[in-house]
């Protein structure tokens, strides 16, 4: 659903290009039918100007006034002229939708002319009264009346069709219109909810660096992932997750360990000791006491380390609508360093939190439990949602062998957990009819050892000074001097 809702805001750019488009061609052939309507009427209109005076000269030829104005030759001319324009108009305007018409309209000016050659023919008044007279041009006239009705029919059927057409165009444009309307809005939705993210990503990197300076922060690597992906910075997400879990491994450590740094790789021992010997004698360098990591476990409560990383997640377990169920002793402790654990239980909650998203029956929940078996700590964590792939689940027990790898924020939790000596296991939870409706993650911990210090014999640091070995030896015999 996620990955749907992605391409569809991808699209959404592309989709109003083509609806704007739309528009604009439905507009024109809206306009292009109207006009298309209003020559029609006007064509209709002059159609039937033009046999009102053939009406006109009919009548009067009937009656016998042979001193009318409509039987003179001047009339009858405009009237055969306002049939030829009505020729031209079809011609120019209608050539290939009213061709049947065109021909019609040629029938009807030449029947009009023979009708106005029978009435001013000598004796034509005289001879109209004759019956053979009267049937001629009475016949010529209904002749006249019939296909001009035809005429009138045939535009009409064909301005009914532009008018429905002209009503599926409206129609398409209102719709259009709307959905163009609703795309700008969710443009300028996912515009808005972009900028609030990104603000509170902002928010929270400050908040960052103020806590001398987020060198030490469980939460760069979330802030600056999540900052990436919702600015559709996929391929840049990756790769910076990629280099974060590298740089957090043991590898990357090691990398980066105060040992590399002041003693070449590769290297025989004579030589590393001439480097690290010359490093001891230049006064112009001092190492801090602050820069060695140390390389021994601690006893770490787990419950309180567990809360605090819960704390660190509660925007985005709100935001999501993912609920948390914890279930972990308060005096549970165990084997491991500060930031290391704090890293794993960071990861493995974002896992549990992405996965719940993909969940096909609506729940969104994690629930997390931890108890001591002898020297071990089994801390288990069940997330509804996707579970793991079968392949990975064989590859692990070692049935199989294939390249789908793990979840990064797993990666990264199998990759801290080495370093604490500590093992992560991975299964699926299924329901009665045996489909997988979430995940499993069950990391078994070393557990805390009670201290045995009494305060007898138990050597305890006292002074500590720092500089190079001039300053220290020049330091030590003066304190000498001064005792003597």
């Amino acid at each position: 659903m996620k990955k749907l809702i992605n391409v569809l805001e991808n699209k959404r750019s592309i989709a109003g290009l083509f609806i704007l488009a739309g528009l604009i061609f439905t507009t024109y052939s809206i306009q292009e039918n109207s006009g298309q309507v209003k020559r029609l009427t006007n064509f209709e209109s002059g159609i039937q100007t033009c046999f009102t005076r053939v009406n006109q000269t009919y009548t009067a030829n009937l009656l016998g006034d042979t001193t009318s104005t409509y039987l003179t030759q001047n009339f009858q001319n405009l009237t055969e002229e306002c049939l030829a324009e009505g020729i031209l108009t079809v011609e120019n305007s209608f050539q290939k939708e009213l061709s049947g018409t065109a021909k019609l309209l040629s029938n009807l000016a030449s029947n009009v002319h023979w009708f106005h050659e029978d009435i001013l023919a000598p004796n034509g008044a005289k001879n109209f009264a004759a019956n053979a007279g009267a049937r001629d041009v009475g016949s010529r006239f209904e002749k006249i009346e019939t296909t001009k009705d035809e005429i009138l029919e045939s535009t009409n059927t064909y301005k009914t069709q532009i008018t429905n057409s002209q009503n599926v165009q409206k129609n398409f444009f209102f719709i259009s219109a709307t959905l163009l309307v609703i795309l700008m809005i969710a443009e300028y939705m996912g515009l808005t909810r972009r900028r609030l993210s990104n603000n509170a990503r902002e928010n929270e990197a400050h908040a960052e660096l103020l806590n001398n300076g987020g060198g030490a922060s469980v939460k760069v690597g979330e802030i600056i992932r999540v900052a990436l992906e919702q600015n559709n910075l996929m391929n840049c997400s990756k790769l910076f997750s990629n280099f974060h879990a590298y740089a957090i491994s043991e590898k990357g450590r090691n990398k980066m360990s105060l040992e590399t740094l002041v003693t070449p790789m590769g290297v025989d021992s004579k030589k590393a000791a001439f480097t690290i010997d010359k490093i001891w004698e230049d006064d112009s360098i001092g190492v801090s006491a602050d820069n060695t990591a140390a390389i021994k476990l601690h006893n770490i409560n787990l419950e309180s380390m567990s809360s605090n990383v819960v704390d660190l997640l509660a925007e985005k377990l709100f935001s999501q609508g993912v609920q948390i169920d914890m279930n972990i002793s308060e005096t549970l402790e165990v084997c491991a360093r500060q930031e290391e654990l704090e890293q794993t239980l960071f990861h493995l909650f974002s896992y549990a939190i992405n996965s719940t998203q993909s969940s096909n029956n609506g729940e969104k929940n994690i629930s997390v439990f931890a108890h001591k078996l002898g020297d071990v700590v089994a801390f288990d964590l069940i997330h509804s949602g996707g579970g793991f792939e079968e392949a990975i689940l064989k590859q692990r027990v070692g049935l199989g062998d294939t390249g789908t790898a793990l979840d990064l924020d797993l990666q990264i939790c199998q990759s801290l957990l080495n370093e604490v000596q500590a093992k992560i296991q991975l299964d699926n939870k299924l329901d009665q009819n045996g489909d997988v409706i979430g995940g499993r993650v069950k990391i078994i911990f070393k557990a805390a050892v009670a201290s045995t210090e009494t305060g007898i014999n138990q050597g305890r640091l006292v002074d500590l000074k720092v500089g190079s070995k001039k300053e220290i030896l020049a330091a030590m015999s003066s304190e000498s001097s001064s005792t003597i």
